[in-house]
């Protein structure tokens, strides 16, 4: 146990530490005002209702201390959580003006918005008032669905205590308490930092990397895009990871042929798990896989080879050649084009089809 703990606490403050490179977003808590932490293991909750319902992120990176290209103010009151405005440099927009909305509250409330798309851990930090870069106590919020379901307030003694926990210490149910809390932490943040990898394909004996708008894997379509459906999300804490999965296509047929779960946070090796498709899909098995009909949209696979950066021993990065542009529907390839990396259909000399002009316009 102790081992673990010292894990996840390394872990923490190495993604705090990254976030505070990052401009935070700010949330109201209690008469607090709080830095939230942001960075590649706690996206802002704003980031998260684009992915997850699909539609074009409208923010443009600001700087390099601020990638997501705004701040956000948020708030937790009658334990639920809200939006309230979106700053961009100095102006400040409502959130309707970026069509940000509650997907189920029907009450409408004038200065902020119930985020009820956001499930998942995030931070807010009090500064000290003499060293603005220290941190005063961290305060740890776990929501679902837009509601505060369980809060942890930790200080410096806490996490000297959890860094020594043992057995004995199981009946201490608010160190306990504490510690579970780090844990599902632990969980989110690998599962946010692997949740983009892309997953593969092949067909027509080539292979690529698979890619749609959302940059989610198409496997989480079939919960709808919503993470805590995926039964392997944060809150599993014996086999918790993002799906990786490999896919092919058959007679124009989208097939799945494998999952892999993977987590961790190390930038040179990846923990990987597989998973029994039978576990997920146990009436759908088929002799060659199971039978994505769930997946619809325009999909984008990239070729190529990966190469290792001679400046950077086991640092390997993908270099595409070629990509190939796929509209799908309910699982079946309608169309599909292949053009080499690069490829300025505006400015080509070459002959184009006018399904692959109609999936570029409606790419941008």
């Amino acid at each position: 146990m102790k081992t673990f703990v010292l894990f996840c606490l390394i872990l923490m403050q190495s993604a705090l530490l990254h976030a505070t490179e990052q401009e935070p977003d700010f949330i109201h808590y209690k008469g607090l005002k709080l830095s939230l932490s942001t960075g590649w293991g706690h996206p802002s909750p704003l980031e998260t209702y684009y992915t997850q319902n699909g539609i074009e992120y409208p923010f443009t990176m600001l700087h390099t201390a601020n990638y997501r290209g705004h701040v956000a103010t948020w708030e937790i009151s009658d334990d639920k959580l809200f939006l309230k405005t979106i700053q961009i440099n100095k102006k400040k927009y409502k959130p309707e003006d970026f069509k940000v909305k509650s997907e189920t509250d029907s009450l409408v409330y004038h200065d902020k918005v119930f985020a009820d798309w956001f499930s998942g851990v995030i931070i807010g930090e009090k500064r000290k008032k003499k060293n603005s870069w220290e941190v005063e106590k961290s305060y740890y919020f776990y929501i679902r669905y837009g509601k505060l379901v369980n809060t942890q307030e930790l200080s410096d003694k806490d996490y000297k205590q959890i860094e020594t926990i043992s057995e004995k210490d199981t009946s201490n149910h608010e160190l306990m308490d504490k510690y579970s809390m780090l844990h599902l932490n632990n969980n989110y943040i690998s599962y946010y930092f692997r949740i983009h990898g892309k997953d593969t394909i092949t067909f027509d004996v080539k292979g690529g990397y698979l890619s749609g708008n959302s940059g989610l894997s198409p496997v989480l379509a079939y919960y709808s895009n919503d993470h805590l459906k995926w039964p392997y999300n944060w809150e599993n804490f014996e086999k918790s990871g993002a799906p990786f999965c490999t896919w092919k296509i058959d007679n124009d047929s989208l097939i799945l042929t494998n999952i892999e779960l993977h987590t961790g946070t190390g930038f040179y090796s990846i923990d990987k798990f597989d998973v029994d498709l039978v576990e997920l899909f146990p009436n759908l098995i088929k002799a060659n896989g199971v039978f994505g009909n769930w997946v619809s949209g325009i999909f984008i696979v990239s070729h190529g080879e990966n190469k290792e950066d001679k400046n950077l021993p086991g640092y390997v990065e993908f270099k595409a050649s070629e990509y190939t542009y796929m509209r799908l529907q309910e699982g079946m390839v309608l169309e599909k084009y292949t053009v080499p990396a690069g490829f300025d259909i505006d400015n080509t000399k070459l002959e184009v089809d006018e399904g692959l002009r109609q999936i570029f316009k409606e790419l941008n």
